[in-house]
């Protein structure tokens, strides 16, 4: 499948609206941080999640709030973007992994230096890491907002819209986040989508990256995630950091010496994302709980395995599960650079 290529105006065929919509882009922003400023303590009270948690614990409720969240999850995305990858679009799943990742590095930053608790509400088992800003809810804006840039059309504007508030409001419902948690997911996934989109267009669009030369290139992907990865606070950057590592490495290697087909019939691709979801799935789960994050003691090795397994993680999903369906003849080779 191809895609157009991404271009101004970004967020409606109309050039009269775009500048429109990026002024409520910004204004959101604005809003919500101005907010979180002033009504600090107020966006972190209990009463309102509470309210909202005993709202939702019925079970047609609850089970419609925690499928919202799932397109939320690592393991969403993951099946997701393998899916896009192998089957739809490599340059498209490429950037979106790059946004993805990038937007988990930096929101685990905030957390690690913000570390603030999470709800404390009966019968609701915390995640492990700290609450502020609501991971969920900047990888939703980031996401889908990104997807909807590329699609451009009307239609999937409103549902990117509806998945980012349903995936936020289902944090909240669920008993994860405190409502401030929720606005800073939006306030700093927005920024981050306007700079994506920018750079999407100035380095990718443009060509500039095709000027570095190839072996310089691929250095770069894998050197300068490891190294942030050794300076940069927490347990999640240097997973995220590792996967962006391989992932790019991969990304390079598979467009110059594999060249991969995506298209295939329905068989042929459900057999590709079966075969190459099953290492990804070991590893993620497996090291999650062979490395748990509350083991303190082992925390050395605990970082080193992640960057070590999610670098694995990202190059198996950009280039070696395509070698493997070019193997087995699930993909054909392309000739000429058009996926």
């Amino acid at each position: 499948m191809r895609m157009p290529p991404l271009h101004r105006p970004f967020f409606s065929h109309n050039r009269e609206w775009e500048l429109i919509w990026l002024w409520i882009c910004w204004l959101v922003i604005i809003v919500f941080a101005l907010i979180l400023f002033f009504a600090w303590p107020q966006t972190r009270s209990l009463t309102l999640i509470a309210y909202l948690h005993q709202w939702g614990k019925s079970i047609p409720v609850e089970y419609f709030f925690r499928v919202l969240t799932f397109l939320g999850d690592d393991e969403f995305f993951i099946i997701f973007l393998s899916i896009l990858f192998w089957c739809v679009n490599k340059n498209l799943g490429f950037q979106m992994m790059v946004l993805l990742l990038v937007t988990g590095v930096c929101g685990g930053i905030i957390k690690e230096l913000t570390f603030l608790e999470r709800p404390d509400l009966a019968g609701v088992i915390q995640p492990l890491n700290a609450a502020f800003p609501s991971g969920h809810t900047l990888a939703a804006v980031t996401f889908w907002g990104y997807l909807a840039v590329r699609i451009k059309k009307t239609w999937f504007w409103i549902a990117a819209f509806l998945l980012a508030f349903g995936i936020g409001l289902s944090r909240l419902v669920l008993g994860y986040h405190f409502l401030g948690d929720v606005l800073g997911g939006v306030a700093l996934g927005l920024p981050l989508l306007l700079l994506f989109v920018w750079l999407s267009v100035y380095f990718l669009e443009r060509g500039r990256l095709d000027t570095c030369p190839g072996p310089l290139l691929l250095i770069l992907s894998v050197a300068v995630p490891v190294l942030l990865a050794a300076v940069l606070p927490g347990v999640s950057s240097p997973k995220l950091l590792g996967c962006l590592a391989g992932v790019s490495a991969g990304y390079i290697l598979e467009k110059e010496k594999v060249r991969s087909v995506t298209a295939a019939p329905l068989l042929l691709q459900f057999t590709k994302v079966l075969i190459g979801l099953a290492l990804p799935y070991f590893l993620v789960i497996g090291l999650g709980r062979i490395f748990p994050h509350s083991i303190s003691n082992f925390a050395f090795t605990a970082q080193t395995a992640g960057l070590a397994g999610y670098f694995l993680v990202g190059i198996w999903g950009t280039l070696l599960a395509p070698v493997i369906f070019v193997a087995l003849k699930l993909a054909p080779r392309e000739f000429s650079n058009l996926n």
